[in-house]
């Protein structure tokens, strides 16, 4: 029967500063939270070591004097800190190669209350060590922890599990992501039946907006998978890397229902715009009858007002009457026409 082995007294301290590290040894399926002091040692006998930092918390000094030398070597440990605290650069997925390093920069889409934001994450892969830094709470971290431990008991033979953990739970929450607005796609193009107004029309922009937004995260991250494929690596493992190829064609299928529900939204839009160019020509159809009609019976009124030497409207005994007739005819007449010439 397998165990885990975990000392509670480390998993109090674990998060502490901001740094959590624990060993894998997966000879007997153990794992145990360890002091940054024990990293170098647990390393040395064989064991994988992860670290995980939170970059707002954690000192650049007490990180790298944990890590093997040629870790910072790699990586440059403390740059990579400095870009996790300045809010204003913006973050693409990406894929570093070293003699003995794999650094990749992993971007997701994570929901923040009513509004998704960016999140990164730096994964640095070497012999026996995985090092993961992000800022703040991440998503995609604390659903690994959610499941990594029963994985690791049940399935895991190698300690690229963690890597195809991390990348699983960025696809997953991509595909949440995607999810979430092709429903708010579907909620505006069935809205649009029912009225189209400015409102309406800024929403279909934000959607839109976010659409794209979402295609700008995935596809680095596609890219990042196929190098991983395409170029193997010692470390990470055959079976994860199959793993990792079927999660280039959930994104790649991904992509298209963005592209999809980009090309409805488009859709709805111009159906919009075609139902409100129908409505205006109607009305502008019925003015210009109207305006047609009047016209000669504004054109008579100026007439029988001239001012005569016989004034019609108290020489004739039947002058108005006369009046009424003749705007009478010419209204019918013009009514007529004008539907016959299917303008009505």
């Amino acid at each position: 029967m397998m165990t885990i082995f975990v000392d509670p007294s480390l998993e109090e301290a674990l998060g502490r500063d901001g740094l959590r590290a624990e060993f894998f040894d997966f000879s007997d399926r153990s794992r145990c939270g360890i002091r940054l002091d024990e990293v170098r040692s647990q390393i040395a006998n064989g064991r994988f070591v992860w670290i995980d930092v939170d970059s707002a918390e954690a000192d650049a000094k007490t990180i790298i004097g944990a890590l093997p030398e040629d870790v910072d070597r790699g990586v440059h440990i403390g740059a990579i800190l400095a870009v996790h605290l300045n809010v204003n650069v913006e973050h693409v997925s990406s894929l570093h190669r070293s003699e003995s390093l794999l650094h990749m920069v992993l971007v997701s889409a994570a929901s923040h209350e009513t509004t998704r934001i960016s999140q990164r994450l730096d994964v640095v892969i070497r012999e026996g060590l995985l090092l993961t830094i992000h800022r703040g709470p991440h998503e995609v971290i604390s659903a690994v922890r959610r499941d990594y431990v029963s994985d690791f008991q049940q399935h895991a033979t190698t300690p690229s599990f963690l890597i195809y953990e991390i990348c699983n739970q960025h696809v997953e929450q991509f595909l949440v992501a995607e999810g979430q607005l092709e429903k708010e796609v579907e909620e505006t193009r069935l809205a649009l039946r029912q009225a189209a107004d400015d409102k309406m029309f800024n929403r279909l922009a934000e959607i839109s907006d976010s659409l794209l937004a979402l295609r700008k995260l995935i596809v680095p991250v596609r890219r990042v998978l196929e190098e991983l494929v395409s170029r193997k690596t010692t470390l990470i493992s055959e079976a994860s890397l199959g793993f990792l190829g079927v999660m280039i064609g959930t994104l790649e299928r991904l992509l298209d229902d963005i592209a999809s529900n980009r090309e409805i939204l488009e859709s709805s839009l111009q159906f919009s715009i075609t139902v409100m160019s129908h409505r205006t020509s109607q009305t502008m159809n019925r003015l210009a009858v109207v305006s047609t009609i009047f016209l000669p019976l504004t054109f008579l009124c100026g007439v029988y007002g001239m001012n005569f030497d016989v004034m019609p409207e108290t020489r004739w005994a039947h002058g108005y009457t006369f009046f009424w007739i003749l705007s009478g005819v010419v209204t019918l007449t013009l009514l007529f026409l004008l539907r016959r010439a299917r303008l009505l």
